[in-house]
């Protein structure tokens, strides 16, 4: 476990845990990224707890996961979330002291990978997500009221129609002999009420 005390690899993991709990908390799953989220928190927490850190850079680290999350499940703009990541990514950068005392404790070269790939990453996926949410449901099953089918079977108590390019399972108030041309009034679950069109109830009487 010593290994992961160096400021440089506790970043690298840092970054990872963040990166994974962000996206478990904002598409869960099967809890797969649940779990992993929770074993990289454990470790950072380690890490946390046996190196110098700055306690203002773990606020702005939080402050920014909070704020990254807000922007993919509620607003969707991207100046919000812009500021999201820039928080996220400044806070994740300046958690580790170096063992001289300096603010920040990784190398240059591997912060500057690191947060671009991270930024860079956050952003495509999380504008993505953003616009998925926005999206209306593609298929609405009240659609089918008031449209027409044709009966499957003979349909009182219970009986099919086909609507819409689909089976349905159908009641209704009188009887309806299949073969017959139905105008559906009410859904319930996936079972459609259904009647004669009203020049057919003409004809009948």
């Amino acid at each position: 476990m010593e290994f992961i005390l160096n400021p440089n690899v506790a970043y690298v993991l840092l970054a990872l845990a963040f990166l994974i709990t962000i996206f478990a908390l904002v598409a869960p799953g099967t809890g797969v990224l649940e779990i992993l989220s929770l074993a990289s928190l454990i470790l950072v927490g380690y890490t946390v707890a046996n190196m110098a850190v700055n306690t203002w850079a773990i606020v702005l680290l939080l402050v920014g996961v909070i704020l990254v999350i807000l922007s993919l499940k509620r607003t969707g703009k991207w100046y919000f979330l812009a500021v999201s990541i820039a928080a996220f990514i400044m806070g994740m950068l300046f958690v580790y002291r170096s063992d001289d005392g300096h603010f920040l404790g990784v190398d240059p070269a591997l912060a500057v990978v690191v947060s671009a790939t991270m930024g860079a990453f956050v952003w495509i996926v999380g504008r993505n997500t953003s616009a998925a949410y926005k999206l209306a449901p593609v298929r609405n099953p009240d659609r089918v009221i008031g449209m027409t089918g044709r009966a499957g079977t003979d349909i009182l108590n219970d009986g099919s129609v086909y609507v819409d390019g689909e089976n349905w399972s159908a009641t209704s108030d009188s009887k309806i002999t299949k073969g017959s041309v139905v105008v559906v009034k009410e859904r319930s679950g996936l079972v459609l009420k259904v009647s004669l069109p009203e020049a057919e109830k003409t004809k009948k009487k």
